[in-house]
């Protein structure tokens, strides 16, 4: 809550402080106060007026925060158990060919810009234009998104392949952090002990050497908070996906006309600092689960 709050009080503080000719009669720190509050204890965001009619940033919010966390849960999902998934399995298989084919990808998907990505699969697979048009999985528009519960094909076919966009440069850095956490767990005393009894490699491996990783894995995540998020703003820009996020560029001017809505920006930055915070909480309690050290000192 610290963090959040933090945020607001930059969010509103800065621009203020920065543009004080719009805030003449208003002493700085306490009209801030006043947006902080505003905006966290009662929800209210202020008026896009970079929209037609200037609607509601709170209405706007509910109507997309189900795909951000959709976008964002589905991606931490698949980014992570492929990551791990793929780690685990080079590791047994150190210095092969096919193994260095999976790193070299993985280094790709952590490289290349998610928009890249985006926008070339949009030219290649788009079932309109696309040069190998797919219908099935593939709907770059977002007009079919509904509710899971609702209609999910329509959903399953707006995420789809967003997800695994958003989810590849997790799978690259979860890829390189497992096999090197693995690297050094394969050589500590307890595997060696079980490789010693005569245990099948992938028996060691999945039951000895992997959980240990498991932990740190989790913390890796959470230290990837603040490049998904700024992933899922870019995925949702090239694919359309109707999200809170998807607004930030008609926000940031790129509209006609040209108008620079500082609410709604604000507003983005809050809900940003919000879902850092859930994946860190979230990252904390799966450590809680996994690591009995921490769980035996209390923590």
């Amino acid at each position: 809550m610290i963090v959040v709050f933090a945020v607001a009080a930059l969010a509103y503080g800065s621009y203020r402080g920065l543009r004080p000719e719009l805030f003449t009669d208003q002493p700085l720190l306490t009209s801030t106060w006043d947006d902080v509050q505003r905006a966290l204890l009662h929800f209210d965001f202020g008026q896009a007026c970079g929209w037609p009619g200037c609607p509601s940033i709170r209405t706007m919010w509910t109507r997309g925060a189900a795909a951000d966390l959709w976008l964002l849960g589905g991606a931490i999902v698949i980014g992570v158990a492929s990551g791990v998934g793929a780690g685990l399995w080079c590791a047994r298989r150190p210095r092969s060919r096919v193994a260095r084919f999976v790193e070299g990808a993985g280094m790709l998907a952590v490289c290349t810009p998610v928009y890249l990505v985006g926008l070339s699969l949009i030219l290649i697979f788009n079932p309109v234009f696309g040069l190998i048009p797919v219908q099935a999985l593939f709907d770059a528009d977002g007009n079919a998104y509904a509710a899971p519960w609702v209609d999910p094909w329509g959903w399953l076919q707006t995420l789809l392949v967003p997800w695994l966009v958003a989810a590849a440069p997790i799978a690259g850095y979860t890829l390189r952090g497992t096999m090197s956490m693995l690297m050094e767990e394969l050589g500590t005393d307890h595997v060696r002990t079980a490789r010693a009894k005569g245990l099948p490699a992938a028996t060691v491996m999945r039951r000895h050497a992997a959980p240990m990783t498991y932990p740190a894995t989790a913390g890796l995540v959470w230290g990837l908070a603040p490049l998904i998020i700024t992933n899922l703003v870019l995925v949702e820009w090239v694919f359309s996906v109707p999200g809170f996020f998807f607004n930030t560029k008609r926000a940031l001017g790129k509209a006609d006309p040209p108008v620079i809505d500082v609410p709604m920006l604000q507003a983005q930055a809050i809900w940003g600092a919000v879902l850092i915070v859930i994946l860190g909480v979230a990252a904390d309690l799966v450590v809680l689960g996994l690591d009995p050290r921490v769980r035996s000192r209390g923590f």
